[in-house]
């Protein structure tokens, strides 16, 4: 560096989210909340565990098997997945607090689809649109549709090559998960590792 030479420094402060990659939370409002983890939670705390301490007013945790056509209620000791979707019901506002893999050799989760409507998770830790997040699955999925917890009602569709409100370029989001159409078996890849 020569004297004299000017150096350009950003402050613009970097959020905490960015900053922080080993932890993160799910944020539930009162009544069903369809959601998801965005990436592999750490050994010690990838159970049901995570929801101690919530009110759930007595309703199970469930999540969709798509290959057995039904529905699965958790217990505390089964696995929390990415790419999964799980229905928690909550009596009031609730954080679940994560703890994230620091696992620098772990395979980016895939999860299998079959013909028809199949429950996923958003992967990843900033939203995205719904083109990039199933471009995986580009040329077999034909809609999605998310959960509005605050309204307690689904949203309006997100139609693959759709426009307006429909379009596909509407923003998926972290901890949330959807039900997606597909037209044939397909392999959905995870965006965030």
């Amino acid at each position: 560096m020569e004297t004299g030479e000017e150096i350009t420094v950003f402050t613009e402060p970097v959020s905490q989210e960015v900053t922080d990659y080993l932890i993160g939370t799910i944020e539930l409002d009162s009544g069903w909340n369809f959601v998801s983890i965005p990436r592999r939670l750490a050994k010690e705390v990838n159970t049901a565990s995570i929801f101690n301490g919530l009110d759930s007013a007595g309703h199970s945790i469930w999540t969709y098997n798509q290959k057995d056509g039904g529905w699965n209620d958790l217990t505390a000791e089964d696995r929390i997945l990415p790419l999964e979707g799980y229905w928690v019901y909550s009596t009031g506002s609730f954080t679940v607090p994560l703890s994230f893999s620091d696992d620098p050799l772990q395979v980016p989760p895939v999860k299998d689809m079959i013909a028809g409507w199949n429950m996923f998770g958003f992967t990843g830790n900033i939203p995205a649109s719904a083109r990039d997040s199933l471009l995986s699955i580009r040329n077999t999925w034909t809609e999605v549709i998310g959960w509005d917890r605050t309204n307690q009602r689904f949203e309006t569709t997100i139609v693959n090559g759709g426009s307006n409100e429909m379009a596909d370029s509407r923003m998926l989001e972290p901890t949330r998960s959807y039900w997606v159409y597909v037209t044939e078996s397909c392999s959905l890849a995870s965006i965030g590792a």
